[in-house]
């Protein structure tokens, strides 16, 4: 194994301990209940979502708390980590763990992270920061959020805290993860707090966020130079499946929102490029359907392979190496992930093959946890998680993936 290239696999803070004092820890209490009621009407067409029904109509489900308890067990979990010969772990901050009152910053939780990152460095893990994966301070999205482009400077601040503290720790650093997903979710289809339905809110959103990753950048840099910088871009592979009008202006649009509008204006502000893939999407008189001949267990279609004919247009078009920052299904039976993750390692020597730098491999996710609006009962982790012990287990898929990095390890330099 190429000891530079990053094999490993990704949380999100929020996903496995929750955080109180966020947006979406006072969202999730109220929809708790109307999620759950809605899971048989989402999930019906799913051939095993029976199998999930007793906990996906359950409102509990809706509710991380404390959700896997990883800031109490991350010793315990980087010893797994370390077992499965990963070399890279992608984790994110929680902002309002940081400045849980605008303006007053936390010395402790900086200590934390910083015990946290000195156990990455045990195991010889490198780390992947991500500085925002989509949670905010209450006190931060009551102001407005990104809404407003004068709070900008409230999360630039927040960065250039961490990073100062940081700046001797971390090499990897992802300044927003899926903006577009977020703009998208919350504020174009008004699923995801604050749920509002605004095309004008969306797209002005989406501005503010390219001028706060820019920010992010300048200053990073001049705080440490050598700091490698990204985002974490949620992208899919697209194809026709007609040769209709419509069907053409929808792939087109589909394009330019998810891999033109926001990397035209950033890429330059840029060291690599984060990729977050989970499908490839055909486009049919006019709208997305997928044969979904392999479903994951929330119903996405599944073609892993052709992450490489994504990874390859972005490389061609933006000249920027690539680390998939995440990459994965929901499959808690682990009937299907090794060939997801075999798939992908076969279309990642292809990309190579035909010329792109890449940085790396992140698996989505490392241990099952918190789904956001879908809550607990999508399991993607390589580690299971059992859900009232907590106890952990490899599963499967994740020993011969080990095995896999093992191989490759030991190949001769």
């Amino acid at each position: 194994m190429n000891d530079k290239f990053l094999w490993g696999a990704s949380i999100a803070t929020y996903q496995t301990d929750g955080c109180p004092g966020t947006q979406w820890a006072e969202w999730e209490k109220t929809n708790a209940k109307r999620l759950a009621s809605e899971y048989e009407k989402k999930f019906s067409f799913v051939p095993n979502y029976k199998d999930f029904l007793l906990e996906g109509e359950d409102p509990n489900n809706y509710i991380c708390g404390l959700g896997i308890q990883h800031r109490k067990h991350y010793v315990e979990d980087f010893k797994l980590l370390k077992s499965l010969n990963i070399n890279a772990f992608r984790f994110s901050i929680e902002w309002g763990r940081v400045e849980p009152e605008e303006g007053k910053f936390s010395e402790e939780e900086i200590k934390f992270i910083k015990r946290y990152l000195l156990e990455l460095k045990k195991h010889n893990i490198t780390p992947v920061v991500s500085l925002w994966h989509w949670t905010m301070p209450t006190w931060f999205t009551n102001r407005g959020g990104f809404e407003n482009k004068s709070n900008v400077k409230l999360f630039v601040r927040y960065c250039e805290y961490v990073l100062n503290a940081l700046k001797d720790d971390i090499v990897y650093i992802l300044t927003l993860n899926e903006p577009m997903i977020y703009t998208g979710i919350s504020y174009l289809f008004g699923e995801w707090p604050p749920q509002k339905k605004s095309f004008t809110k969306c797209l002005g959103i989406s501005r503010h966020l390219i001028y706060a990753h820019n920010q992010v950048y300048k200053t990073a840099k001049s705080i440490n130079p050598s700091f490698q910088i990204s985002i974490a871009h949620n992208t899919g592979t697209t194809e026709l499946g007609d040769k209709k009008i419509k069907t053409k202006l929808a792939r087109a649009f589909s394009v330019y929102r998810r891999d033109t509008h926001f990397l035209k204006s950033t890429y330059k502000y840029m060291d690599f490029l984060g990729i977050n893939w989970y499908n490839h999407d055909t486009f049919i008189n006019g709208k997305v359907k997928n044969p979904c001949a392999i479903m994951n267990d929330l119903g996405w279609d599944a073609r892993p392979y052709d992450i490489h004919i994504i990874i390859e247009q972005l490389y061609k078009k933006y000249h920027l190496p690539i680390l998939i920052t995440e990459n994965g299904l929901a499959d808690a039976a682990d009937t299907r992930r090794k060939w997801w993750i075999e798939e992908t390692m076969k279309a990642i020597e292809v990309a190579q093959n035909n010329g792109v730098q890449m940085l790396g491999y992140l698996h989505w996710s490392a241990f099952d946890n918190f789904e956001w609006d879908k809550g607990f009962w999508p399991r993607f982790g390589l580690i299971a998680i059992e859900p009232k012990t907590l106890k952990r287990t490899i599963r499967p898929s994740a020993k011969w993936y080990a095995e896999q990095l093992k191989q490759r390890r030991d190949e001769p330099k």
